[in-house]
């Protein structure tokens, strides 16, 4: 074997394990983009009592986007899921307003609700027209440790009213951000509530 077969079989062997490494090491793993997995756009049927009223149709949504991140959660049958959303993340609008369902990342070097206090909110008050805190709270939902952001805005002359609650989880944390115009959020309260209690953590099953 001459020294130029050598040298070229020595440089692939290299070259092979540079992308062996690469590819199990957690640089690679953060540049993986996840994927939205179609079982998590396809709803199951269920109902809820929503108040006194008559049981509400609810589409019961799987989402199987992020292995450590499984959750489920149902909202009425009536909001229209929107199309092209990242994975892990549901967006809905209805007559008055709008709804998020994401899976948000927590640095390692921090706590939810630190990161809450020092980096979401703060966002919202940069970027939200009008933001006014209303109330803050530590809650639970099934289970999990909560916190729930309660704040008005205004939208192009149009008072809102939203509920944004923080989920914590194993890898990222539930975000529930539930959104109505003020003069008819009572109407959905008791609706976000059923919503809002009906997100819970899978563990990956």
């Amino acid at each position: 074997m001459n020294k130029v077969v050598i040298s070229i079989f020595t440089l692939a062997i290299i070259a092979l394990g540079g992308l062996t490494a690469y590819t199990f090491s957690p640089l690679s793993k953060k540049n993986i983009v996840p994927q939205v997995n179609p079982t998590s756009l396809t709803p199951m049927q269920g109902s809820a009592q929503v108040g006194s009223s008559t049981p509400v149709t609810l589409n019961v949504y799987h989402n199987r986007d992020m292995a450590e991140n499984y959750y489920t959660v149902s909202v009425p049958q009536s909001w229209q899921l929107q199309p092209n959303q990242p994975a892990g993340n549901y967006d809905f609008s209805y007559a008055d307003g709008a709804s998020t369902v994401e899976l948000m990342d927590v640095p390692d070097n921090s706590t939810l609700e630190l990161y809450i206090l020092s980096q979401d909110e703060p966002k919202l008050k940069q970027t939200t027209q009008g933001y006014q805190r209303i109330n803050y709270q530590k809650m639970t939902v099934n289970g999990s440790e909560a916190y729930q952001l309660t704040y008005t805005s205004t939208q192009n002359g149009t008072s809102y009213k939203t509920v944004r609650t923080y989920v914590a989880g194993q890898d990222h944390a539930g975000r529930i951000t539930l959104s109505a115009k003020l003069s008819a959020f009572g109407q959905y309260a008791n609706t976000f509530d059923v919503v809002i209690q009906s997100f819970k953590w899978e563990n990956g099953k």
